[in-house]
C-alpha cells in the first residue's frame, strides 16, 4: 500500500519530466522511466511492442502528472483524516453548537468526526494503489502490452473525476 501512494506522489515529477522529454524528442529516455517506475511498484514488466510518438508520450505525460496531483491530494486527505478524525477533540477546542457536526457536545463531535475518518483511513491506501495499478496499466497500453479494453476510459474518467472532486473539495472550504 505504501508503494502506490510513493508511485503516485512520484508521478508528479515523472510527468512533468516525461512531458519535457516529450517536447525535446528524447522518447527513450521517456520509455526506460517509465520501466524504472512500473518496477518499483512491483507491476507487470513493461514491454516495448510499439514506439508511441511525441504527442502520445506528452499526453500520457499530463495524465500522470494529473495522477500525481490526485494522489497527493487524497495522502493529504488521508493525514487530515487521521489528524482531525479519532484525535478530533484534542485538535479542535470548539464551540460545538447545533449545526455543527455531532454537536452540541463535544463528545458527540468527536464521536461523528471519527466516525467519518476511519473508513477514509482504511479505504484511501487501497485507492492510492488502485489509481497506481491503472496507471501502470495505461502506460503498458501505450506500449502496446495487451490489458483490458476498459483502462482507457477508466483512465480518463478517474483523472477527470478526480479533478472535479478535488474542485469540490476546493468550493466547500
Amino acid at each position: 500500500m505504501v508503494r502506490g501512494g510513493g508511485y503516485g506522489v512520484a508521478l508528479l515529477g515523472v510527468g512533468l519530466v516525461v512531458m519535457g522529454e516529450s517536447v525535446v524528442g528524447r522518447l527513450e529516455s521517456v520509455y526506460w522511466r517509465w520501466r524504472r517506475l512500473a518496477g518499483y511498484l512491483g507491476a507487470p514488466e513493461l514491454v516495448r511492442l510499439r514506439r508511441p510518438g511525441a504527442v502520445k508520450s506528452f499526453a500520457h505525460g499530463l495524465l500522470s502528472l494529473v495522477f500525481g496531483f490526485l494522489s497527493l491530494f487524497l495522502l493529504m486527505l488521508f493525514v487530515l483524516s487521521v489528524v482531525r478524525g479519532p484525535f478530533y477533540g484534542f485538535v479542535e477546542d470548539g464551540p460545538f453548537g447545533p449545526g455543527t457536526w455531532g454537536g452540541p457536545t463535544k463528545a458527540g463531535a468527536w464521536l461523528v468526526h471519527a466516525g467519518i475518518a476511519l473508513p477514509i483511513i482504511v479505504l484511501i491506501p487501497f485507492v492510492l494503489r488502485g489509481l497506481a495499478l491503472l496507471h501502470a496499466a495505461a502506460i503498458r497500453r501505450l506500449y502496446g502490452s495487451a490489458v483490458g479494453w476498459w483502462v482507457l476510459p477508466a483512465t480518463t474518467f478517474i483523472a477527470v473525476g478526480g479533478m472535479l472532486f478535488f474542485y469540490s473539495w476546493t468550493r466547500q472550504i
